[in-house]
């Protein structure tokens, strides 16, 4: 039987050192420009490797824009501009190289062959249909396309995304009627041909998180799934669910064993425009003393330069210092979401969503204004009114700049 020699195929992988972190989130349409860069920009920020994303609502038309947006590897399978599409994107620094993809014609799933730091893997991201039956058509065809791709190869699975289903009315359920699908069963038979596990429910047989929400009336459900090979769990140093941005759904993560990389050195400085906006910054800049400081240079250019040189060294500590504490309010506000988003999964009562919508609100709000930031200092234009091309859409705005947080 093909299921029993694929399972007992797992003595024959060569153990590799691997190190990179994956993320997958329903995004309930990208198609605008300020919302695509906001979820860029806070993927970036959480350093994922690869990257699953469900309904991105993406068409052909977009692709050469969505891919310098991201700049380096992105793969689709298209769906309609509001409806289905999935979307994998890899970091530019990853040692992945692609060997197959497949993608269905639905927008629903992509099949990807590649090796990650010298380690074969079959990476799967889905959106499964709603209805029952074309669920139950949708993961059976799923198991035919992952049989044909790893039989006689020896790959280590990673299947993602959003399932539409949930595994146990219990733990995975809060809210409404719930009941276990039908095609739970298809489900099932994905997990025993391919030796696959949930390895979050592994890691937390106990635990009620959930990973999307409806607010009227409140319901609260865990669609959104890591199947990974049984073979490789010791591999598997982190598998989290987090409050995402601009969706009804959470974010799930895995995280390979990492190993500790060398810090960066200092990027090339430019000035942050915004602060010409801040009345802070503008107070402390008009203070007399910066021509009592340089009262003894005659030489006018050389004076230019030197108040240059002086509101430079000032700019940098001022944006410095409220980096710093933005970052402590961005960290406070994802404390705050995650605790209340727990809190509604013991208690979902009208008073702990209203919380919950507010905090969701401000933390969304917060990455609005990173992703205007970003596209200001990038100096050129996102010219998507149309969705006209652009070959230097924002070029200026380095690949160690995405990295960094100014």
């Amino acid at each position: 039987m093909y299921a029993l020699e694929y399972f007992n195929s797992y003595v024959l992988f060569k153990k590799e050192y691997v190190n990179f972190k994956l993320a997958s989130l329903n995004v309930r349409g990208i198609r605008s420009s300020t919302k695509r860069k906001a979820l860029f920009t806070w993927l970036n920020e959480r350093k994922c490797d690869i990257i699953f994303l469900q309904e991105t609502y993406s068409t052909v038309d977009v692709e050469y824009i969505w891919k310098t947006q991201w700049k380096v590897k992105l793969y689709f399978s298209h769906g309609s501009n509001h409806s289905c599409s999935v979307m994998v994107l890899v970091r530019g620094d990853l040692d992945f190289e692609l060997i197959s993809i497949n993608s269905d014609d639905d927008g629903r799933s992509i099949v990807m062959e590649a090796v990650v730091q010298e380690s074969s893997y079959l990476f799967v991201n889905i959106y499964a249909p709603n209805r029952t039956q074309d669920q139950c058509r949708f993961f059976d065809q799923l198991n035919n396309n992952i049989e044909d791709c790893v039989a006689s190869k020896e790959l280590k699975i990673i299947l993602g995304g959003d399932f539409n289903v949930t595994f146990d009315s219990d733990l995975d359920c809060s809210g409404g009627r719930p009941f276990t699908k039908d095609s739970i069963k298809n489900v099932q038979n994905l997990c025993f041909d391919f030796d696959l596990v949930d390895i979050w429910r592994i890691r937390n047989p106990a635990r009620r998180r959930f990973t999307w929400r409806q607010k009227s009336p409140f319901i609260q459900r865990r669609l959104d799934y890591w199947l990974i090979s049984d073979v490789y769990q010791d591999e598997i140093e982190m598998s989290d669910i987090i409050p995402s941005i601009n969706s009804d759904h959470s974010a799930i993560f895995l995280q390979f064993n990492s190993i500790e990389k060398s810090d960066h050195g200092p990027s090339f400085w430019k000035f942050n425009a915004s602060l010409v906006d801040d009345e802070d910054f503008v107070t402390l800049i008009n203070e007399p003393k910066w021509l009592d400081e340089f009262s003894s240079v005659i030489n006018k250019r050389l004076l230019w330069d030197l108040i240059k040189y002086r509101i430079r060294q000032v700019a940098m500590k001022y944006s410095k210092e409220k980096a710093r504490q933005r970052r402590k309010k961005l960290s406070d506000i994802e404390a705050s979401l995650r605790t209340c988003e727990e809190r509604c999964n013991e208690l979902p009562s009208a008073r702990n969503q209203e919380e919950l919508d507010m905090l969701q609100m401000e933390y969304d709000s917060i990455y609005e204004q990173i992703a205007k930031g970003a596209i200001i200092r990038s100096k050129a234009t996102w010219y998507e009114k149309g969705e006209k091309r652009n070959k230097y859409f924002l070029n200026l705005e380095t690949h160690k700049k995405a990295q960094s947080f100014q």
